[in-house]
């Protein structure tokens, strides 16, 4: 038991740790942003509270890795209102999603499919080859019916690249949460060969945003958060010609449980297709 409860607290003081080094650097790049890069600091109390709340998010999806192993990659509900397909972010897997899913079950969404893949190479071509299968195999089981693919962080990219590349048969919608869309500036310690492939100006991200017409064909909204501790600067996680949606007080993981974010993504989702 003891074991335990010391294997607890070193993982609590390596979270608040960790956080508080990627805000620093942060504050660091905000300082002295200006244009469409300035963010309103919140109070002293609001960024207490979404600074814990982020904590608690990463810790949550942490422990939901070995959750995930387990979990089920796809469930349906009845009534269903339409397919979705959630692609996880770096590092992470479909443990995630465990209670977004839950909430998208509860609200009659279904068949509702967690794809995993080996993100920790940042390897978004692949993983987009991997999940071409699994949408044409939903696409041919629920004919006719819209399917929503739903990205958080790298796996908005992966989905961006997913239906750019490939015929995307039956998706109609597309929603990323806290995706850096144009890149992000990682801290010197983070800079390997999966950081430099999401670096504003990579090749990855010069091909996603070369001529893109995914806002155009499909409904694309991107929900992100100036609070975001790993997009930076904010700008970053927006997406042209996309609908964006912009918080100021959710954490990155944080977007993943939040409240206020599910509302967005349900009206959204509950929103006609153009």
């Amino acid at each position: 038991m003891t074991g335990i409860c010391s294997g607890a607290l070193l993982l609590v003081v390596a979270i608040v740790c960790g956080n508080a080094a990627a805000y620093a650097h942060r504050a660091a790049i905000l300082k002295g942003a200006t244009g469409c890069d300035a963010v309103e600091p919140l109070g002293i109390i609001s960024a207490a509270g979404a600074f814990a709340t982020e904590c608690a998010a990463l810790a949550a999806v942490l422990c939901l890795i070995p959750i995930g192993w387990c979990t089920p990659r796809c469930r349906s509900s009845a009534p269903a209102r339409g397919t979705l397909v959630l692609v996880h972010g770096w590092g992470l897997n479909r443990g995630c999603f465990w209670r977004l899913r839950r909430r998208l079950l509860r609200d009659g969404w279904g068949p509702v499919v967690c794809f995993e893949y080996r993100s920790f190479a940042a390897n978004v071509e692949r993983a987009a080859e991997a999940l071409r299968p699994v949408v044409e195999r939903l696409a041919s089981a629920t004919p006719g019916r819209p399917i929503t693919l739903i990205g958080h962080s790298l796996g908005g990219l992966v989905i961006r690249y997913y239906v750019r590349r490939y015929p995307a048969s039956g998706v109609r919608r597309v929603v990323t949460l806290g995706t850096p869309h144009a890149g992000t500036v990682l801290p010197a310690c983070r800079v390997g060969p999966a950081a430099r492939r999401v670096m504003p100006e990579s090749p990855l991200l010069k091909t996603l945003n070369a001529a893109d017409r995914v806002p155009q064909q499909f409904d694309v909204i991107a929900i992100h958060s100036t609070f975001d501790a790993l997009v930076l600067p904010p700008s970053n996680a927006e997406y042209p010609g996309a609908f964006n949606i912009r918080l100021n007080d959710v954490g990155h993981n944080a977007l993943l449980f939040s409240s206020k974010v599910y509302r967005l993504l349900a009206e959204n989702l509950a929103a006609p297709l153009r």
